[in-house]
């Protein structure tokens, strides 16, 4: 290419056009129920709705002590760092779901 070429020259020269609805992507479909309070979190929703903190707590708590007995056991240095961010990770989730936890009963005392 010479420089005169390379004036003038856009990526877009290189590339065709992609597709704009990828197969994965699949179409956004309306399920009739606008009327739905769920803005979009439904599986955080169900575990609000179905699970209580303790149980939460436990669960993660599990996972937690699951990760460090695995970064206990790992010899690859790699290993022992993807444990401890999954540690905090989880940390962050906990701290999260009490939050959540804590706004629903808040949200509940103020409606009565």
């Amino acid at each position: 290419m010479s420089d005169k070429d390379l004036e003038s020259f856009k990526i877009g020269d290189t590339h065709q056009t992609g597709i704009s609805n990828p197969v994965g992507a699949g179409v956004a479909t309306d399920s009739g129920d606008d009327d739905a309070p769920s803005v979009g979190f439904e599986r955080i929703e169900t575990v609000l709705e179905n699970e209580t903190p303790e149980t939460i707590g436990e669960k993660l708590t599990a996972m937690i002590s699951d990760l460090e007995q695995f970064e206990g056991e790992a010899s690859a240095q790699k290993d022992k760092l993807a444990a401890q961010k999954a540690i905090s990770a989880i940390e962050r989730v906990a701290d999260l779901m009490d939050y959540l936890f804590q706004t629903k009963s808040d949200l509940q005392a103020n409606a009565e």
